[in-house]
């Protein structure tokens, strides 16, 4: 048996593991909302085939009714995307109806 295979597999396993489990939800907000997000050094990089890279600071999905108030602070945000059906989208302090970016 060789071992160092077996764990490259797990590696590989978890990291595709953790993947399926950041799936974005659509939210439903009635009444006053506040959202405030400061980031750093925020990077968003996808290669290959079917590509989609994201970078979501303070965004509301889906839909809300009332008053809504974004406060975001963000710098050095990169987003790189290379292969064939390419998808870049970078939305800071903003309020998106349609996911144009799956």
């Amino acid at each position: 048996m060789n071992k160092p295979h077996i764990i490259v597999g797990l590696a590989l396993l978890a990291i595709g593991t953790g993947a399926v489990a950041q799936k974005t939800q659509t939210t439903n907000i009635k009444g006053n909302t506040e959202i405030n997000v400061n980031t750093n050094n925020t990077t968003a990089v996808a290669v290959g085939e079917n590509v989609v890279a994201k970078n979501r600071i303070g965004v509301i999905q889906g839909d809300k009714k009332g008053d809504t108030k974004i406060s975001v602070s963000a710098t050095n945000v990169t987003n790189v995307v290379a292969g064939r059906n390419k998808k870049a989208c970078v939305n800071i302090g903003a309020i998106v109806k349609n996911d144009e970016c799956k």
